[in-house]
Order: C-alpha cells, then sequence, then structure tokens
C-alpha cells in the first residue's frame, strides 16, 4: 500500500492526488553491510503537476533530491535534499 500525503517539493504544499502530477518509485540502496535491501523496500513519491512542469525526482546511493528539469547539470545549490535513500 503507498501512502502519499502530499507533493514531495518541500517548498509545495499540495495534497495527493492521483489524477496529476508525477509519481516516482525508488528501489532502497544496499544496507550499510552490503546486503542487499529486501525486493519490497520501494520508496514512492509524488510531485504534484505544477512542480512537474519544473522539477523531477533522482535517486542517488544515499539520498532522493529534487533538481530542476532546466538545469541537468546538477549542483548541490540546484538541487534540494527530499529523503535518505
Amino acid at each position: 500500500m503507498i501512502v502519499i500525503s502530499q507533493c514531495a517539493n518541500p517548498g509545495c504544499n499540495a495534497e495527493f492526488d492521483h489524477r496529476e502530477g508525477e509519481l516516482f518509485c525508488f528501489r532502497k540502496p544496499p544496507g550499510a553491510d552490503g546486503r542487499p535491501a529486501n525486493t519490497h523496500s520501494v520508496q514512492h513519491f509524488w510531485l504534484c503537476a505544477q512542480c512537474a512542469r519544473s522539477y523531477y525526482l533522482e535517486s542517488t546511493h544515499t539520498a532522493v533530491v529534487l533538481r530542476s528539469r532546466f538545469d541537468r547539470e546538477a549542483t548541490s545549490h540546484r538541487s534540494q535534499f527530499i529523503a535518505v535513500a
């Protein structure tokens, strides 16, 4: 069961609406001990339609970050931390 309450953009407080926006699903990375995460270990995030026009979410080895669609050159000042992976 997926439980999403609002847009993943910390600057937005739009409530989840499955009829619009963009849903992102990321597998959790292996644990610190190197063992693979459970095959059902998936994180779900949603960007509302307005935010999805300007941003996308990307999973790194350690975090999920919000990135601008208009500037694909990811630098720390152009992305924002969303969650620990």
